[in-house]
């Protein structure tokens, strides 16, 4: 640490300040009778005196000068080495333990050679990023692309130096990883694990199928099998419906024949949709003798068979991208039919529809009077997206959610902010995260203000000034529910969202949502308990939201809420709720797959509540499709980013060549600190001392 003294003044009055402390120290001191009488007692007292008022005056006088202190610290940044493991089931499945022990061994070796140059941090990873705690081989997917660019964001402040990437190449989600990461700096060593010879395999490439069906209509399957070194062998393609844990029901047979080394085939199945509900068919192969692994011979399909659609009218003033955004994101959720049509070609009879989504209407060009009196007369569930082409006058006829007083033609660029007091839905904490990059909407540029029984979903920011104006906000008073969206632009949400995050799932899932609570009947029950969806994969959190509501129709959290859950071989799990501003949460983790049963229960004024319902959990069965390692896709990504390719047994001579790049260099930052005297409390220890010391001299010599 290197420190220096400025002055904010001309530094010749620092000499002037020593002579004023010396000035003063003589007059006090030498020309006092009384000090003079005491000095024949000890002169050196005096000598001391004089001293301390002579630095207590001039350090006095040198604050006055307002001196600052400039401290430099030197720090110096080791490169970063991470290790990201691939911790999927492919691993495990073509691992065994002694290849598991192996390389626990040399990887303990490498980071051990590592660390006496580099910081060593190590991952694992399947779909996501997890703390390297254990080698379980238990991840659901793969996601080699993503892992890499995680690493990219986290460590974008550091010095990054290099990636040992330890995998067996099989990626099953987001991008070809070659492609991907085109921003990725560091050198990627690459240990290739698994077997690239062909195995004896039967297995089922694909079982392709809708999330959804509607009652009475044939549901397709889309089979596709796929056989390794089997040729002559037969095999029993079965579809079974799985009623519980110990019934089901044959639907569909084949013979397969196998007839080359190399054999697919593909099947077309047509099952019927008899009865509501979540169905589950399991869809499986014989099992040959010499296969690799028979965890590809089963795949579990689950189905949501509806009742009907909810059926959805977007009416647009005029043709927008964000009629086809709202229209995709929305029928993303296969609950939802969505039908649009032009303001101008609308004469449609609303009762069949569960909500209107009406864009930027009512317009200068066309007051909607038709539109919005039908709706009004049905009480009917009413979107605004509010946009340049709006009438705001005419707007407030009709819009009961938020007051909007443009104070001028202007349209404002806002972005989203997420408001923690909003109860109505949940939504993702990765949603809550991507809503605050997502790009601005234009708005009206005015005042806003949400109405007596409206609520702010999202909320906006101005330049980067957050503000109490809603951006998305609902409304719900007796039969009438509505809501507005007050800017234009969704479709550049989604595109981001895209860019970001390889889906588009946080903009789906604000539209949605937005759009289930809207078409949902209203549910007049004192105790509601709803689900985001009643299908979820094996490694998605399963989550609830809760209402209580009293004699008065008044939300409240009061009372505790409790939930069983039971699945169908009987295991039972218990949790609570967690309080929300007006409501309830729960998030339960990911549960195993198969068929649930749920029960809630509180009690409110003595009387106990109940809500029950029914979910299931499906198998995410990417980690068996391929059993072939890819050793091309390692070199590559290594030979792309100047790192090399090693075998298990060759691992620690990736520590070798790491330590050996000369690129790999430590980063000296120097970090200044400035610190005005007068604040050092250390002075005015000092003054205080100064003073102290000479007072006590003063009266031992009776000097006062």
């Amino acid at each position: 640490m290197n420190t220096g003294i400025y002055f904010e003044t001309a530094w010749y009055w620092l000499p002037l300040c020593l002579l004023l402390g010396a000035a003063y120290a003589l007059l006090l001191y030498f020309k006092e009778k009384k000090i003079a009488a005491a000095a024949a007692k000890s002169k050196y007292f005096v000598y001391a005196m004089a001293a301390f008022r002579f630095l207590a005056v001039s350090i006095i006088a040198i604050l006055l000068m307002s001196p600052f202190l400039k401290m430099r610290f030197t720090k110096t940044q080791k490169p970063v080495v991470v290790i990201l493991n691939d911790n999927s089931e492919s691993i495990k499945n073509s691992f065994g333990k002694q290849d598991s022990a192996l390389l626990h061994q040399k990887l303990n070796s490498v980071k051990e050679n590592l660390a006496s140059k580099f910081d060593v941090v190590s991952y694992n990873f399947s779909d996501k990023i997890t703390d390297a705690k254990d080698f379980a081989y238990n991840g659901k997917a793969t996601n080699i692309s993503g892992a890499l660019n995680d690493i990219n964001e986290r460590f974008q402040n550091r010095n990054l130096g290099a990636v040992l990437l330890i995998s067996d190449g099989i990626y099953n989600q987001g991008e070809n990883p070659i492609y991907a990461n085109q921003n990725f700096a560091a050198n990627i060593f690459a240990v290739a694990l698994g077997d690239t010879a062909i195995q004896r395999d039967l297995k089922f490439a694909s079982v392709l199928h809708n999330k959804t069906a509607n009652i009475s209509e044939q549901i397709p399957l889309k089979i596709e099998i796929e056989a390794s070194n089997l040729q002559g062998k037969v095999a029993d393609l079965k579809v079974e419906e799985i009623q519980d844990s110990a019934t089901s029901v044959l639907c569909y047979t084949k013979i397969v024949n196998i007839g080359s080394q190399q054999n697919f085939q593909k099947f077309d199945v047509m099952l019927p949709a008899a009865k509501a509900g979540v169905v589950h068919y399991r869809v499986s192969l014989s099992q040959l003798a010499g296969e690799v692994t028979y965890k590809n011979n089963v795949r579990d399909v689950f189905i949501e068979v509806l009742e009907n659609k909810e059926q959805i009218l977007i009416v647009f003033n005029s043709p927008h991208p964000d009629v086809a955004a709202l229209k995709t994101a929305i029928e993303t959720n296969n609950a939802f039919a969505v039908k649009t049509i032009s303001i101008d070609d609308f004469n449609e009879p609303l009762n069949g529809f569960s909500l209107i989504i009406a864009h930027q209407l009512p317009s200068q060009k066309n007051k909607a009077l038709n539109l919005f009196s039908k709706a009004k007369e049905l009480h009917k569930p009413t979107l605004f997206v509010l946009g340049s082409q709006t009438d705001y006058a005419a707007l407030k006829q009709w819009q009961r959610v938020v007051d909007v007083s443009p104070s001028s033609s202007m349209q404002n660029e806002v972005t989203a902010v997420f408001n923690p007091n909003f109860s109505l839905f949940t939504v993702s904490n990765s949603t809550i995260e991507a809503i605050t990059k997502f790009p601005p909407l234009s708005v009206a540029f005015g005042n806003f203000k949400t109405e007596a029984g409206s609520s702010a979903f999202l909320l906006q920011r101005i330049n980067s000034v957050k503000t109490d104006f809603p951006l998305i906000a609902f409304f719900e008073v007796g039969e009438d529910k509505q809501a507005c969206i007050l800017g234009e632009g969704i479709w550049r949400w989604r595109l981001y969202d895209f860019m970001q995050n390889k889906s588009q799932d946080a903009t789906n899932e604000i539209i949605t949502k937005t759009v289930q609570l809207l078409s949902a009947k209203t549910d007049k029950r004192p105790f509601r308990v709803a689900l985001p969806k009643n299908i979820f994969n094996e490694n998605e959190q399963v989550t609830f939201d809760a209402q209580l509501f009293n004699a008065n129709y008044e939300a409240v959290n009061e009372p505790e809420v409790h939930m069983t859950i039971k699945s169908s071989d009987g295991t039972v799990f218990n949790f609570p709720f967690a309080r929300t501003a007006n409501g309830y949460n729960l998030n339960t983790g990911s549960l195993p797959v198969g068929n649930y049963s749920y029960t809630a229960k509180t009690n409110l004024g003595g009387k106990t509540l109940s809500a029950t319902g029914k979910f299931s959990v499906s198998p995410l069965q990417l980690e068996t499709t391929r059993t072939r390692a890819d050793y091309e896709l390692m070199m590559q990504l290594a030979a792309k980013h100047n790192g090399k390719t090693y075998a298990l047994q060759n691992l620690e001579k990736s520590a070798e060549d790491i330590l050996a790049l000369d690129s790999l260099k430590p980063v000296i930052f120097d970090n200044y600190i400035t610190e005005n005297a007068i604040n050092l409390k250390w002075i005015f220890a000092l003054l205080i001392a100064l003073f102290s010391l000479e007072w006590f001299a003063r009266k031992y010599l009776g000097a006062y």
